[in-house]
């Protein structure tokens, strides 16, 4: 029996590895499909969003109010606190409907002077069936933070107008974890879980950096990304960037577009999204959130680098000015990509094992790499995968560079494929 599923794992490597070579022949080397009505240029060079550090401590030039050693309520701190100070909370159970506004404060649990996570999960800010657990106001200043909670329930975990920081909390059970209501900021080293809709929702003028997070079991959205009608002339930057997005009821990121025109750029790097009910990544438009895989061709600059999409129902759908660069599809019951066109460039992806690899999408096949990815449990490459040094650092359209990853972005001689490299950076 043994020799027998080795050699039925051989079969079906060759049969794969020959549908794949029929389907790049099938679709040769394509230089763009038209969209009706794109009118939208191609988008020009992109510096590589470095990191950018923050502090996970008290500021020093303030002063700390304990609650409740020093105050009795977080009200009562808030409205004691000058900026730069911080609210620092015991342990315990508070009632939420907190507002934050007018004012650069930090509101934290003892993580925040310990950096002991433990103090998340015993420092919780309960909204019950309250609108929000915390509101944070137009009115405050960009070096608002709010660090090391556990947020449970109300409509919004975290209904954020503002530019601020919100830094390793635990959002359980809210309808949305983190509503932006034209606010923006830093959002980092948060987990989500089962949020009745979305993990975190995207309205209005947001510029934003959504790093290192986890987004588990949401019922709608991990992500969903409204493109409101923004006509300022400086260009709205979100970066999505090392986030574990897993088990989302609709999909994992959904970008929707407007009638109206849109100034914004996506740079969406290092994710891994993976058992999404709909559309690893969907592009919605007419400001329509309920995914029917349309696929539209939404013309904001996307930039995909280096994704790992896992077992979705399907994977990429829609979007007309994509560059899509080092990411993996794989188990993918549907269609791995579908309908991304116009302006958009897809090069050194890796498929594997999609119902569907590629439909009505320039993808340069000479590039694709059909091969077991060889995977194990974390999305990490084997020594002997095809991911290894597959991928490429720099990305034309023509003669122009769009962009480059920077050396210390990969570790082997070119970039690895996939989300996960083979070692550490």
């Amino acid at each position: 029996m043994k020799a027998t599923r080795t050699c039925r794992t051989v079969i079906a490597s060759m049969v794969g590895a020959l549908l794949c070579a029929l389907c790049a022949q099938a679709q040769p080397r394509p230089v763009g499909l038209p969209v009706a009505g794109l009118s939208v240029p191609p988008a020009g060079p992109i510096a590589y969003p470095a990191a950018e550090a923050l502090s996970v401590r008290p500021d020093a030039a303030g002063k700390t109010i304990r609650v409740p050693q020093d105050q009795p309520t977080i009200r009562a701190a808030l409205d004691a606190a000058a900026d730069g100070d911080t609210v620092l909370l015991a342990p315990g159970r508070y009632e939420g409907g907190v507002r934050i506004g007018g004012k650069a404060v930090t509101l934290a649990s003892q993580f925040l002077t310990t950096g002991d996570a433990a103090w998340i999960e015993k420092t919780v800010i309960d909204a019950g069936k309250k609108e929000f657990a915390i509101y944070v106001a137009d009115t405050c200043k960009p070096a608002t933070r709010i660090i090391g909670l556990t947020l449970r329930g109300g409509s919004d975990g975290i209904a954020c107008h503002a530019q601020c920081s919100i830094l390793h909390n635990h959002f359980v059970g809210s309808g949305d974890g983190i509503d932006y209501e034209g606010g923006g900021g830093v959002c980092r080293r948060n987990v989500f879980d089962d949020c009745s809709d979305d993990a975190i929702d995207l309205d209005g003028d947001c510029a934003v950096r959504i790093e290192d997070n986890v987004l588990r079991n949401c019922r709608d959205d991990g992500l969903e990304i409204r493109l409101e009608p923004y006509k300022a002339k400086e260009t709205l930057e979100i970066l999505i960037r090392n986030n574990l997005i897993a088990g989302s009821g609709e999909d994992g990121i959904q970008i929707i577009g407007y009638p109206s025109p849109s100034n914004r750029r996506f740079w969406i790097e290092r994710n891994v999204i993976r058992r999404t009910a709909k559309a690893a990544i969907g592009f919605m438009d007419d400001a329509d959130t309920h995914e029917d895989y349309r696929a539209a061709p939404v013309t904001d600059p996307v930039y995909l680098v280096n994704n790992t999409l896992l077992d979705n129902t399907w994977g990429l759908t829609g979007g007309a000015n994509l560059v899509a660069v080092n990411n993996l599809f794989a188990g993918t019951k549907r269609t791995a990509v579908l309908k991304s066109t116009g302006h958009s460039i897809f090069s050194h992806n890796l498929f594997w094992q999609n119902g569907t690899d590629w439909k009505d999408s320039v993808i340069d096949a000479a590039t694709a790499i059909c091969k077991d990815p060889m995977l194990d449990a974390d999305g990490v490459p084997a020594a002997a995968s095809p991911c290894v040094d597959a991928g490429t650092a720099t990305v034309k359209r023509g003669q122009v560079t769009l962009f480059t990853l920077p050396a210390g972005t990969h570790a082997g001689r070119a970039p690895d494929i996939g989300a996960r490299s083979r070692l550490p950076l």
